[in-house]
Parts: structure tokens; C-alpha cells; sequence
């Protein structure tokens, strides 16, 4: 967010509900902390429900888990529900970029590798829209939680962040608070773990290429519920929208 200020005069801060969330307006008071450092007219701060996009692009669950051998599949479908809910935003309200905080040196999974974010750049980007990972080789923790606390923004819980030094639960961050319900889903804990090297775990694994093509199948269905709903707002459709003027040369830390 921070490094988006320096580029863009107002950022849209689209905080999302899967319909696992316990504490969904936990954000809040770190949204008042921006809002206090930058202006309140520089950040718009909505919250959005998306269970009904992940149950469209999720479908049939069970079906798919018989499939793919792999649970990860729905943490797949929970993330694009997002990335679909902000081109949706962004088309409905004249947004030319959308940005998410993915970093490199997070615990490696497949939405994490270069090939499967540019697969999203590519859907994105059919729709008039760039999508930015403006903090993608920021560097490790400590140097993101160093610009946070220039800024007076740094709200590191200690207890968290020495389970994540001394190396217990790498992956574990302060989302825990928000959203404990996505760390209580045991296969996905396991399987985006360390643990994940474990023979009897990595058959249930989902490598980069069956990710992609999976994706590729959710993508088909939101191609279709893009233009249904731009169609039923009587939107111009993508082709009909300029191309985005490219801002990756702005944001140092992106992923290009």
C-alpha cells in the first residue's frame, strides 16, 4: 500500500470475506493508520463478501478433489475468487491497475511461482486491466516490517513473528488473527508447509502445471461471469477499454 501511494494519487483498498473470516473488520484500524499518515481522501477502503464467487469458481469440490488428488485446489479457487472480485471491481468503477501484496520470499507455493502469477497477469490484462505485484522482491520480512515501521504502520504481534523466525511455522503470519479458520483447514496447513516434502504428503501436493491447468478451467467460467455482468450494467466490454499505461517501471520491488 505504501509503496502504491508513492505511484498512484488514491488506492482502493478492497478487504475480502470468503465466508471463513471470524474477524472480518480486523483490518480497520490499520486501514485509519493509512488514512492518518496519507490522507483520507488518497484511500478508499471497502469490504466485500466473495462466497458466492468462490462457490461459482470452486464448483463442484468434491468432484474436482477425486480428480486432482489435491485440497489445494480450494485455496486456488479462494484466491482467484479474489482477483476475480477486483477486475470486477475495477471494471464497474474505471480502474485501470490492481495490485496484490505477493512476495518471493513467502513460503513457496505454486501462486507464488513467476509462470502461474503471470498466468493471472495474462487473464487480467485480457480485460483492460494490469495487475501489479509492486512488493514481489521487496526482500525478506524484516526489510517489509522496516518500511512499515517508518511509517508508524509496523503492527507485529512478537509471539507470532518468533514462531516464524526460529523456523516452527515459517508460513504463519498476522492473517491468523482475521482469518483462523484458513489455518484450521488441516490439509492445506500441511501441504503449503515444510511438511510438504514429507512422501507420505507430496502425493496430495498440486505441482505448478496441474495448478495452471486447473486455473485455466476456472478461467473459462469467469471469462463467462465477466461478461454477463458487464453486459447486465451495460458496460463496454473489455476490448472497447484503452490499454493501461504500464507503471512497472515506478515499483522497483515488482515482479516484470
Amino acid at each position: 500500500m505504501i509503496l502504491l501511494l508513492e505511484v498512484f494519487e488514491r488506492v482502493h483498498l478492497n478487504i475480502y470475506c470468503n465466508g471463513y473470516c471470524l474477524r472480518v473488520h480486523s483490518p480497520h484500524d490499520v486501514v485509519q493508520s493509512l488514512r492518518d499518515r496519507f490522507g483520507d481522501e488518497r484511500i478508499v477502503c471497502r469490504t466485500t463478501a466473495v462466497r458466492g464467487l468462490l462457490d461459482y469458481v470452486l464448483g463442484d469440490y468434491a468432484a474436482d478433489l477425486r480428480r486432482t488428488g489435491s485440497p489445494l485446489i480450494f485455496d486456488l479457487c479462494c484466491r482467484f475468487s479474489m482477483e476475480l472480485a477486483t477486475l470486477l471491481y475495477c471494471l464497474e468503477n474505471g480502474i485501470a491497475h490492481a495490485a496484490d501484496g505477493l512476495n518471493c520470499a513467502q513460503p513457496v507455493i505454486f501462486m507464488l511461482e513467476p509462470e502461474y502469477i503471470r498466468m493471472a497477469d495474462r487473464f487480467v490484462a485480457e480485460h483492460g486491466v494490469q495487475l501489479l505485484h509492486p512488493v514481489y522482491h521487496f526482500g525478506e520480512r524484516e526489510a517489509r516490517r522496516q518500511i512499515l515501521a517508518e511509517h508508524g504502520l509496523n503492527r507485529e504481534v512478537k509471539a507470532i513473528s518468533f514462531v516464524q523466525r526460529v523456523g516452527i511455522l515459517p508460513q504463519i503470519s498476522e492473517q491468523i488473527l482475521s482469518q483462523p479458520l484458513c489455518y484450521a483447514q488441516l490439509p492445506i496447513f500441511l501441504l503449503t508447509s515444510p511438511l510438504r516434502h514429507a512422501p507420505v504428503l507430496r502425493r496430495f501436493g498440486l505441482p505448478l502445471e496441474r495448478a495452471m491447468a486447473y486455473r485455466e478451467e476456472r478461467q473459462v467460467l469467469a471469462r463467462q461471469l465477466i461478461s454477463d455482468r458487464l453486459a447486465s450494467r451495460d458496460l463496454p466490454p473489455p476490448a472497447d477499454r484503452p490499454r493501461p499505461v504500464d507503471v512497472r517501471p515506478r515499483l522497483p520491488h515488482a515482479l516484470v
